[in-house]
C-alpha cells in the first residue's frame, strides 16, 4: 500500500496514520470524481466544485489539487465499482464524516443544476454503501436542490 500511495502522491509515507489519512482523502476524491462524471460528461463547474470542496475539507494543499484530481480521474476510470472506495471510507470515517462526504457528493452533483437518472442512482447506491438512511440522504440532498 505504501508503494501505491507513494506513486499517487509522489512522496514517502511516514506512518500508518498518515497512510490512512492520505488513502482516505484520495478515496473521497475518487468518489467526488465519480459524482462529476457519472452523467457522461466532465463539466468544468463540477471539477471546480471538487477542487473547492477538497481544499476546504481535506488535507490537500492548493499546489497539489490539480495533480491529485487528475490521478483521481484516472483511478475512477480504472475502477469498476464504488465498493473499493467506500470500503476505505467505512474503515476510516465515523458516521458524521460519512454524512459530510455524502453532502460533498450531493453538492458536486447539483453544481451543474441538473440531477440526471445516473446521478440519482449514484446517490442511492452511495447512501447504501455508506450506511446512510434514506431519510438522512434525502435531507442532505434537499439542502442542495
Amino acid at each position: 500500500m505504501k508503494n501505491i500511495l507513494k506513486r499517487i502522491f509522489g512522496k514517502k509515507v511516514k506512518d500508518e496514520t498518515e497512510k490512512s489519512h492520505i488513502e482516505t482523502d484520495f478515496a473521497v476524491l475518487v468518489i467526488l470524481v465519480r459524482a462529476a462524471v457519472i452523467d457522461g460528461s466532465k463539466e468544468e463547474i463540477e471539477i471546480n466544485t471538487i477542487k473547492k470542496i477538497a481544499l476546504e475539507n481535506l488535507k490537500i494543499v492548493d499546489s497539489e489539487i490539480d495533480e491529485l484530481i487528475r490521478k483521481a480521474i484516472k483511478a475512477e476510470e480504472d475502477s469498476t465499482d464504488l465498493f473499493k472506495w467506500t470500503k476505505i471510507i467505512n474503515e476510516n470515517y465515523e458516521e458524521q464524516q460519512k454524512l459530510e462526504l455524502f453532502s460533498m457528493v450531493c453538492q458536486t452533483i447539483v453544481s451543474d443544476g441538473i440531477i440526471d437518472p445516473f446521478e440519482s442512482n449514484l446517490i442511492r447506491r452511495l447512501s447504501g454503501l455508506l450506511y446512510i438512511t434514506d431519510k438522512m440522504a434525502g435531507e442532505i440532498l434537499k439542502k442542495y436542490r
